[in-house]
């Protein structure tokens, strides 16, 4: 897909433009786009949360194959992530959270499967496209009010999804046992959203946005849990990652479970900057002159922490996204069965303007984890290994954290 820019995209410095991605794509699309389709549906539901609990809600259809699993989703670049889930055609139906019906029980079928399911749908009128982009949702394509929406083969529905259902049991507790058995939290997040899990007097949809940070919330939580009892981490270690234009530094230092997240958008001012400072070697993160001569300070860094027994009050300066790389964080530790002080910088580059939902924010930090780590023997040579990789100067850093001006006994 050729993407040309817009007078507005070339004005702010785009790379991409979604305004003219989102013509070239209607005008490939919509002509495919009937009142009745059949195909491979993605098991998905898509609910919104404007006007809870009285919801719009309905399934995702599709003509042809696409992509809903992030860990495939990965790798892609922004234009083919945004065509392949523009593909996907939103059926539309208001009700309340509670409300049952054959329509929902369809769907439902369809989401407890963990592979695509032949479906057919009729909706009340042709479906329009609109490329609708969320920060911690996966962008949607067209849509329109749904009547009818059925199965057409065999779901493939794991036999332990099927009896936590039919036992009712708690939303909580099912989740947990799920994610503990390999279940991703992807697929958890879906079940969540379309209702399925909790006892039935309890089951009710739940607006997309909130049950994909719920579920990440949850897991993380389960991991963290586990953490607390494991060693301690040996050695500081920095485990790094870059995925559209998202660059993660996560430090680990040994001692209990404390998780700190830093979020800042990087100017292309402040990335040329960077890439002149580390050019002449000005590694010190405490003293260097670059940072005090040509760095101003105006920029804006988001912080939230945790300390080791967790946090009760939402993380409302980062949403979603804290709640992400937490889990990601608690899973890498998880299976090295140790616990430390985690410390993520994320810093978000000028080309990354257009959201395209929290799972960009796991998958990058899921992978971090699969790099080889930098080990050093010190925080402070830690420290001065970021100074090199972040575009923000370290002092800045240093300045808001919670967790980094603590000092050990083993550091002095």
């Amino acid at each position: 897909m050729a993407n040309k820019l817009c007078d507005s995209c070339r004005k702010s410095g785009r790379v991409f433009c979604p305004h003219n991605a989102a013509l070239e794509i209607r005008a490939r699309m919509q002509g495919q786009l009937k009142q009745e389709m059949f195909g491979p549906t993605p098991p998905h539901v898509f609910v919104g949360h404007n006007f809870y609990p009285n919801v719009y809600w309905g399934p995702l259809v599709s003509s042809q194959p696409v992509v809903d699993d992030p860990s495939a989703m990965y790798g892609m670049d922004l234009e083919r992530i945004i065509e392949s889930r523009a593909a996907m055609v939103r059926g539309m139906k208001r009700s309340g959270v509670r409300q049952g019906g054959r329509l929902l029980e369809e769907a439902q079928q369809a989401v407890m499967s963990i592979k695509p399911v032949d479906a057919e749908a009729k909706f009340s009128k042709t479906p329009v496209f609109s490329l609708q982009l969320d920060d911690i949702a996966h962008p949607v394509g067209a849509s329109a009010p749904i009547e009818k929406f059925k199965v057409a083969d065999n779901p493939v529905v794991p036999k332990r999804v099927d009896e936590l259902h039919e036992e009712g049991v708690k939303a909580n507790e099912a989740l947990r046992e799920l994610l503990l058995s390999g279940f991703d939290v992807h697929y958890l997040s879906k079940l969540l959203t379309a209702g399925i899990l909790g006892k039935e007097e309890n089951r009710r949809l739940v607006p997309t946005k909130w049950a994909i940070t719920a579920t990440d919330d949850i897991a993380g939580k389960r991991f963290m849990e586990s953490v607390r009892d494991c060693r301690e981490l040996e050695e500081a270690r920095v485990y790094s990652n870059t995925y559209l234009d998202n660059h993660f530094e996560i430090l680990l230092l040994p001692g209990n479970w404390e998780y700190e997240q830093f979020e800042t958008a990087v100017t292309r001012e402040l990335e040329e900057l960077h890439k002149k400072r580390v050019g002449r070697s000005m590694l010190r993160y405490s003293s260097s002159p670059w940072a005090e001569w040509k760095y101003d300070g105006r920029i804006n860094i988001s912080e939230e922490h945790e300390q080791f027994s967790g946090r009760s009050d939402y993380a409302e300066s980062q949403g979603g996204g804290y709640y992400a790389a937490r889990f990601a964080v608690a899973e890498a530790l998880f299976h090295m069965k140790r616990q430390a002080r985690a410390i993520v910088f994320r810093e978000i580059g000028s080309s990354y303007d257009i959201p395209v939902g929290v799972w960009e924010v796991r998958e990058n930090v899921r992978h971090a984890f699969l790099n080889p780590p930098e080990k050093f023997e010190t925080k402070d040579a830690a420290l001065a290994h970021l100074s090199e990789k972040l575009a923000v100067p370290m002092k800045e850093y240093m300045k808001r954290s919670k967790v980094l001006l603590q000092r050990r006994l083993n550091e002095f």
